[in-house]
């Protein structure tokens, strides 16, 4: 076997992590001699050991001399857990096969620095753009400080957020793919509009919740009750507004300077990132949508279209003058949808 098959084992182990580890990266780790496989294991959330040590505690006493194969560079720092790169040394490894260096400040090319002065051979850049895409959203976090935003929404054929008196656009199957990319991230943001009108829950009701989204709702001059469906499942809820004003709600509240009498969106991604929020799903409506695009925070982009057309329903955008490129990755069938997954073509990460 090549270092590509290994390497893949790593990446499908890390993706296990899936919603678990923010803020953390997914990692997956293999432990290899003489063609077997000794221990593998990935890493399973923050302060939890990380993938390298599940997989060397797996193999026991057999590490010397074997290849140790992750798909980011081991840590050498301590954090809430001890270095990686202590393990492997001390499991006598003599080669360790990677995918990508950690752009973490912390470790950012050190990790390998450590191992080389160990003796330990360090081999890179295996399937790294597969293992960038999985860990893109540790990547913008960690160097930039603010979430990847990713932007979804639900489309008629010809554009529109609305047909007639429909609470669903889409079909189940879409729907069901939609509460899929709400248990990965670690937020989702709605407009205080939106949830006046549709009363959503923004909770992960289509599969078994790996953990609960905070829902963040910009409510510039709170017009929120409390009564809403958003606070009736349990979940934390930041209500996002501007000047001082305050409420008797339960939510936490974060209060920012206007601007053009809207909420900052630099200022409230700056505050989402101290609070440890990695990811971020903006679900609508047009008016957010406007807002992040026109601003470029849109990092990834889901459009469900639906074979329908809703003449007089609302347009996606209430600014025609946007002009953005997407990079489409992916065109699937969803049922009776489209899912059309692709990039803004300018990254900030």
């Amino acid at each position: 076997m090549n270092d590509e098959f290994y390497i893949n084992k790593t990446l499908k182990l890390a993706a296990k992590g899936w919603g678990m580890v923010s803020p953390n990266p997914m990692v997956g780790a293999v432990v290899v001699k003489n063609g077997k496989i000794l221990g593998k294991g990935y890493h399973k959330g923050p302060g939890l050991p990380h993938a390298e040590v599940v997989a060397l505690t797996k193999a026991g006493k057999h590490t010397k001399g074997a290849t140790l194969y992750v798909n980011l560079e081991p840590c050498c720092h301590y954090g809430r857990t001890p270095p990686c790169t202590k393990r492997i040394i001390e499991a006598k490894i003599s080669q360790v096969v990677v995918s990508m260096k950690d752009p973490n400040p912390a470790v950012n090319g050190k990790g390998f620095q450590k191992l080389r002065e160990a003796g330990i051979k360090v081999k890179t850049g295996i399937l790294e753009d597969r293992a960038r895409r999985l860990n893109e959203v540790y990547i913008k976090y960690i160097t930039k400080k603010i979430p990847f935003i990713i932007l979804k929404s639900a489309l008629t054929i010809d554009g529109k957020i609305t047909y007639g008196n429909e609470k669903y656009l889409t079909s189940e199957k879409s729907l069901k793919y939609v509460h899929h990319i709400r248990n990965g991230v670690d937020a989702i943001l709605v407009g205080v509009n939106t949830v006046l009108k549709d009363n959503p829950y923004l909770n992960v009701r289509f599969e078994k919740p790996v953990k609960a989204p905070i829902k963040i709702i910009l409510d510039t001059h709170l017009k929120l009750s409390g009564k809403e469906n958003v606070f009736k499942t349990g979940d934390k809820v930041v209500i996002a507004t501007v000047g001082r004003q305050d409420k008797n709600i339960s939510g936490d509240i974060w209060h920012f300077p206007a601007k053009n009498n809207l909420i900052p969106l630099d200022k409230l991604l700056i505050r989402a990132g101290k609070e440890g929020i990695s990811s971020i799903m903006v679900e609508g409506g047009r008016k957010i949508f406007t807002s992040f695009i026109k601003e470029h925070r849109v990092n990834k982009y889901y459009f469900f279209i639906s074979p329908k057309i809703s003449g007089n329903g609302l347009d996606f955008l209430e600014n025609k003058k946007i002009l953005q490129e997407i990079d489409i990755t992916q065109v699937k069938r969803m049922g009776k949808d489209i899912m059309v997954e692709g990039y803004n073509v300018y990254r900030d990460y």
